[in-house]
């Protein structure tokens, strides 16, 4: 069952990623935002609309199936890891930069998943 938990975490983790990279990726291809139709429809034309639509759509079920089983706490806060995967990605990707105390964040997310992760109690139920 860990091994289940364990590739839904990371499957939940890579579809809530690629998500918020679709939103970059859109953002930057339809360019600012004017409320009008012609750029709804750029929007809607960009591939990576709709890589951002299936994205939260396996996202959401495979949430949904997680739920039924993984132990709460740890899923709630593994899914939160898309911060730490996103901020890795955008450095190679869009050539950010993170400053010292965003590695430290990163690294208190990923010790908190992991301590949560350790010390969740099987249920006997």
């Amino acid at each position: 069952m860990r091994k289940f938990f364990l590739i839904g975490f990371f499957a939940l983790v890579v579809f809530d990623t690629m998500g918020q990279v679709g939103f970059k990726l859109t953002g930057e291809a339809s360019g600012p935002i004017r409320f009008s139709l012609d750029w709804f429809g750029l929007v809607l034309r960009q591939p990576t609309f709709w890589m951002i639509v299936a994205a939260y759509l396996l996202a959401f079920f495979t949430y949904m199936s997680l739920l039924k089983e993984a132990p709460i706490g740890p899923l709630f806060a593994a899914s939160h890891l898309e911060l730490v995967t996103v901020s890795f990605i955008s450095i190679y990707l869009f050539h950010e930069t993170l400053g010292t105390m965003q590695f430290l964040g990163c690294g208190l997310i990923v010790a908190g998943v992991v301590i949560l992760g350790l010390t969740e109690k099987p249920d006997n139920s």
